[in-house]
């Protein structure tokens, strides 16, 4: 994993993520209610919450989890699991994992706001990020936190070059490398809900419009939830692919891409700046096209710029990934 803001670029153990929304629930479905319930429920079960990390021992019984401290022990009622046993794990040297949430319904947002330690955003431009980091970060008051106890890192690639032309370059390469014509069929089939294996990717979107139908044939999958209106969805992406002149795999890459810092350094570093400071994020989780050593020339190119501007620390002040991530450190186990 690796994260950057304005005093964090992290690499360490991966945190525990819970993901509220579904693929396979459409917007407004009653049951997006029971997965955030159950999300929530999963916080004791798995000693997760902080009450859990603050004591000496969890007893586990079916459909209730026992905190046990001293001779007085506390009931927390668990559904959706049936568990049985001694929790007898040592407290985290951080006092719990940190909690990153992944999700973006109403439910999800309020789950991070009440639970979560980081959101894992797809909101990375400055209109959506900001926006998304206003209604989040509002929710928080009322669950009796503040807006550093809840970080937002939107995920976000990068591709460097010694000129923002070469840059450019780059990342089309990059991207159609990753979006081969049968993946891009496959991300239109989401959008669709269509058997679209007979059009050519390299050709143009098809004229018919998406079956609107509640049976997808893309079940499971995350993103058939982002298209609230697929008629109107598809409406634009024909208009976009007729004005830019895009095939079909041209016209996916561009709409799937996730929000992508390319340029020289410089103008990487100013455009992460930019962001963080118009609160559209805490700073990025950053996903390079090439593992392992993707993030080499960033590290070695981008943040010595930042560094020099006083927005990047110079060396790590803890050995947590909570302290890393400027996150406050949690009460002594009593």
């Amino acid at each position: 994993m690796a994260t950057w803001g304005p005093a964090h670029f992290a690499f360490d153990l991966a945190p525990v993520c819970l993901h509220v929304d579904r693929g396979d629930l459409v917007p407004g479905d009653d049951n997006q209610s029971a997965v955030a319930e159950r999300a929530v429920s999963h916080l004791p079960v798995s000693g997760l919450r902080k009450a859990v990390f603050e004591i000496d021992d969890v007893l586990i019984r079916p459909g209730l989890a026992y905190l046990v401290h001293g001779l007085d022990p506390v009931t927390r009622p668990v559904a959706f699991f049936d568990i049985a046993g001694q929790f007898n794990v040592p407290r985290s040297p951080q006092g719990r994992p940190v909690i990153f949430q992944a999700g973006d319904s109403d439910e999800g947002r309020e789950f991070a706001a009440a639970s979560a330690d980081a959101i894992f955003s797809r909101h990375g431009t400055l209109e959506a990020g900001r926006a998304f980091y206003a209604d989040v970060k509002g929710r928080l008051a009322q669950h009796g936190r503040t807006p550093g106890d809840l970080l937002i890192l939107p995920a976000a690639t990068f591709v460097l070059g010694d000129t923002d032309e070469q840059a450019a370059q780059i990342a089309r390469e990059v991207r159609l490398q990753q979006v081969s014509g049968q993946t891009a069929i496959k991300f239109a089939e989401q959008l669709w809900n269509r058997d679209l294996s007979g059009y050519d990717p390299d050709g143009p979107l098809p004229e018919i419009d998406p079956d609107p139908g509640e049976n997808t044939i893309s079940l499971g999958r995350a993103s058939v939830r982002m298209y609230r209106d697929p008629v109107a969805t598809a409406r634009e992406w024909r208009a976009r692919a007729a004005a830019e002149n895009l095939s079909l795999r041209e016209l996916i890459v561009e709409v799937t891409g996730r929000q992508s810092f390319i340029g020289s350094p410089a103008t990487v570093a100013d455009a992460i700046s930019r962001l963080v400071q118009a609160d559209a994020s805490d700073g990025f989780i950053l996903v390079p096209h090439i593992t392992p050593g993707g993030l080499d020339e960033f590290a070695a190119t981008v943040v010595p710029l930042l560094q020099e501007r006083g927005e990047f620390r110079a060396e790590y002040e803890g050995s947590t990934l909570r302290e890393h991530l400027g996150l406050a450190r949690l009460p002594a186990a009593r």
